[in-house]
């Protein structure tokens, strides 16, 4: 399902989009600001990988804005059992700040708990990366705990700070 409004479209992952997907994967800034890792990402690689999604409990979408690519939004772990799955996103350096997260991700909630009847939305985000903290408590996310030298980046162990979003909060904040 696409996903839009006045800012951002949210559309599936075409081969055309490996460029976009390599430059995220591979910009150093992105890679020490964001959960998880990664290893370096050629062209041919991330071809590769477009090829072989698939959405079974991980469902991810390009953000366009203005026709052109500028990041990436995930649905991952989704638990349909529970009704829970986890968000997060990357942008390029040279969109962000103008919004477009707040954008993305506001049309992300409103899909997992209008269409996908999720429960509790959940989110993870490195302690020192303020700007996704505050993204987070924007959207009327709750800072749930802090899991202590989780992530190991640059030599350092750094702490994981857990933030969720349950639906009768979405729609309670949303009347």
């Amino acid at each position: 399902m696409i996903l839009k409004d006045d800012v951002v479209l949210l559309r599936a992952i075409e081969e055309d989009d490996a460029n976009v997907l390599m430059d995220l994967i591979n910009d150093p800034e992105v890679e020490n600001s964001v959960f998880g890792w990664s290893y370096p990402v050629s062209l041919s690689s991330q071809k590769k990988w477009i090829l072989n999604l698939s959405n079974d409990t991980t469902v991810r979408y390009i953000i366009d804005v203005d026709k052109e690519a500028v990041g990436v939004a995930i649905i991952s772990s989704i638990d349909m059992k529970n009704r829970t799955s986890n968000m997060n996103i990357k942008l390029l350096k040279s969109v962000r700040g103008r919004g477009i997260a707040m954008h993305a991700l506001g049309l992300i909630i409103r899909y997992c708990f209008d269409e996908l009847n999720m429960h509790c939305l959940t989110a993870n985000v490195i302690e020192r990366n303020e700007n996704s903290r505050k993204l987070w408590i924007k959207l009327g996310f709750n800072e749930d705990g802090v899991l202590r030298q989780r992530i190991y980046k640059n030599g350092t162990y750094h702490n994981i700070v857990s933030y969720s979003l349950l639906r009768e909060e979405y729609y309670e904040r949303n009347r």
